[in-house]
């Protein structure tokens, strides 16, 4: 996947391929929020229509209705005394044609009772005064629609459309009533089953929030929701007039119109469930989509053969600069009509002749470089930013004992002694990383296992524009000065007669010592030894013989010593052994081992002599951070041995209170 998307190819035809996708997309998605806009508004147009003439043909209806009943009314002698019953029933009898518009008639008395009734249902004689419309006619004297409510005989929804009966003083004397079932066959009835599409409906509610049609029957009648649940319901109640989108009242998404019916004081609503609305739309931006898919399914593989055709010459081209990588081919051959291609070939033509110039010159300068650094004595290695040597020369690798080819790379590292190769190589790559100087000594292990010491030195190198290109490090041989180093400190801190550790190098131990007791509670016993009898033997058969005795008790002191004590020639015929880990009784032990031994030595030449030894011993007690007490109180033993005789041990006593 990396090489494929390495290949100018790819990466074009992924750009390319992307811009026109992301394109596609942005074409559709934008094509869809536009259409569905400019769907919305064509919609609302519309249902605004069907709203505005629903309204017109109700208000029609609404108009012939009264218009008709007035006329009834006007047929209707309101002087006193009223007419009988019996000619208000014959009356109502020659104006049956009404009843194409009424499902009732009815004439009612300024009392609020019910006269006459055609068709006779049973409504003579009702008490009607109660009702909102009869008193609303009562104090107004002006035609009116009531609000819907129950009959009081047939218990159905019914409207009431009244016209007031006047007398001649326009003193109100009762009424003429025309009843309407909201769910009979009239022009209520053909509004509840009317239909906008599949589910689409058309309603009808009064300004005092109750709903009087809708295609639920169950809901007539009943208060109309709030505007939290529909706010365009709210503001229509309030007189507004227009197109919106809200919630029917099942809960559906819906396109909404609403129109004011002000004679009748009704509100008309249109309502189109939003899935049916957009159902046209959707299914057509579906359709681009497919159109669209296929666009792309087609254009990407031709756009991919197109470039695939496009890059053919450059295909060529790199071709023939692997050739002439290879040696096969000198030259760029412009074999094609794109001025580009043959541009960038007349340059790389160019770049080679000149790279041809500079190859032969860094050739000589190559020759001239190694010669000087092959005829160098130090030890010379070249490296990359990584560490990684590139260039050894001879000096070096006679140093090592190795060809250039196991050194170079990271093959140098090997050379290093294991005991120093981890901390040495940790701050090689510190310096490489952060372009600082290096510098050490470490031991190398040659070709021939044999171990040299190596002092290198290294430093960054720098471009002229000042950028690193690497290292060079050079290389002594100091293994002769490191041994001298180490016979000068062995020499500093021993007996050269004895071989034995001399007072600096005992002082040393004995502070060890101190700490350890001091740290870890690791006791020791010091033993203080002083020659008896040594000095006449110096004095009659010189000092050769004296060496002679003094290295047979240095003998004496390390074989007893084993490999817990540290022996030590204090000076003279001083001498002092450190056991550590050993209690005093231990101690005690050793220290008569060694008296004995001492006082049984023989030395050829010196028969008649005999040398013994006076030791004093002593340990650590608690709380001491030091040795010099240690050493006081082994010294006053030893004092204490010669004192009592010589030739015997004595541990230090603490003085009785």
């Amino acid at each position: 996947m990396k090489h494929w998307f390495g290949s100018l190819h790819a990466r074009l035809m992924l750009s390319l391929g992307s811009g026109w996708v992301v394109l596609v997309v942005v074409l559709l998605g934008s094509s869809w929020y536009m259409g569905r806009d400019i769907t919305r508004e064509t919609l609302f147009t519309h249902m605004e229509y069907q709203a505005e003439l629903i309204a017109h043909n109700i208000e029609q209806d609404v108009a012939k209705r009264l218009h008709a009943l007035q006329g009834l009314s006007n047929q209707i002698d309101t002087s006193f005394p009223p007419e009988s019953e019996t000619e208000l029933q014959f009356l109502l009898q020659q104006n049956s044609a009404l009843l194409a518009y009424f499902d009732t008639l009815v004439v009612v008395n300024r009392d609020g009772v019910v006269q006459v009734d055609w068709p006779s249902a049973g409504r003579q004689g009702l008490n009607i005064s109660h009702r909102a419309y009869f008193q609303y006619l009562q104090h107004s004297r002006r035609s009116h629609v009531s609000e819907p409510f129950t009959g009081l005989v047939t218990h159905e929804p019914l409207v009431m459309f009244a016209v007031p009966l006047l007398d001649e003083k326009q003193s109100f004397q009762g009424m003429v009533g025309g009843i309407v079932k909201v769910s009979g066959d009239n022009f209520l009835g053909r509004l509840q089953r009317l239909r906008l599409g599949k589910e689409g409906f058309a309603g009808l509610g009064t300004a005092s929030g109750q709903i009087l049609v809708h295609k639920n029957p169950e809901l007539i009648m009943q208060p109309l929701p709030d505007a939290e649940f529909n706010p365009w319901i709210g503001l229509a109640l309030l007189g507004w007039e227009g197109a919106a989108e809200g919630l029917t009242l099942d809960g559906q998404n819906a396109l909404q119109a609403y129109r004011q019916l002000w004679q009748a004081d009704w509100i008309v609503g249109v309502y189109l469930p939003e899935h049916e609305a957009y159902a046209a739309f959707d299914r057509l931006w579906w359709i681009m989509w497919l159109i669209g898919g296929g666009v792309l399914v087609i254009s990407l593989p031709t756009l991919w053969i197109i470039l695939l055709l496009l890059l053919r010459p450059v295909k060529r081209f790199a071709q023939q600069i692997d050739a002439i990588t290879r040696g096969e081919q000198e030259r760029l051959k412009a074999d094609t009509p794109l001025s580009e291609l043959r541009s960038v070939a007349s340059r790389f033509n160019t770049l080679l002749r000149y790279l041809d110039r500079n190859r032969g010159d860094l050739v000589r300068r190559q020759a001239y470089l190694n010669a000087v650094l092959d005829s160098s004595p130090t030890g010379i290695i070249l490296s990359d930013l990584l560490g990684g040597v590139i260039y050894v020369n001879q000096a070096f690798m006679t140093m090592t004992g190795y060809p250039a080819d196991t050194l170079r790379g990271m093959g140098w590292q090997q050379t290093i002694h294991p005991d120093e190769r981890h901390i040495l190589l940790n701050d090689w790559q510190q310096a490489v990383a952060h372009h600082r100087t290096f510098e050490t000594q470490y031991r190398c292990i040659r070709s021939d296992e044999q171990q040299i010491w190596l002092e290198v030195h290294a430093s960054p190198v720098k471009s002229e524009e000042g950028q690193y290109q690497g290292y060079i490090g050079t290389f002594r041989d100091i293994t002769e000065r490191k041994l001298q180093e180490e016979k000068d400190r062995w020499a500093a801190l021993h007996d050269g007669l004895t071989q034995l550790l001399n007072r600096r190098g005992f002082d040393q131990v004995m502070d060890a010592a101190a700490k350890d007791w001091q740290q870890q509670q690791i006791q020791s016993t010091l033993l203080l030894i002083d020659l008896d009898h040594f000095k006449p033997i110096n004095d009659n058969l010189g000092h050769d013989v004296g060496d002679l005795w003094l290295q047979g008790i240095a003998a004496i002191l390390q074989r007893e010593a084993g490999t817990q004590g540290i022996s030590a020639r204090q000076g003279g015929d001083e001498f002092a052994l450190l056991l550590k880990g050993m209690d005093e009784p231990q101690a005690k032990q050793v220290a008569e081992q060694i008296r004995i031994a001492v006082e049984q030595l023989k030395i050829s030449g010196s028969d008649q002599y005999r040398v013994t030894t006076s030791i004093g011993l002593s340990h650590f007690q608690p709380n001491e951070t030091s040795a010099k007490e240690l050493i006081k109180r082994a010294d006053e033993a030893c004092y204490a041995a010669k004192a009592a005789g010589r030739n015997r041990v004595i541990s230090f006593q603490p003085a009785s209170s």
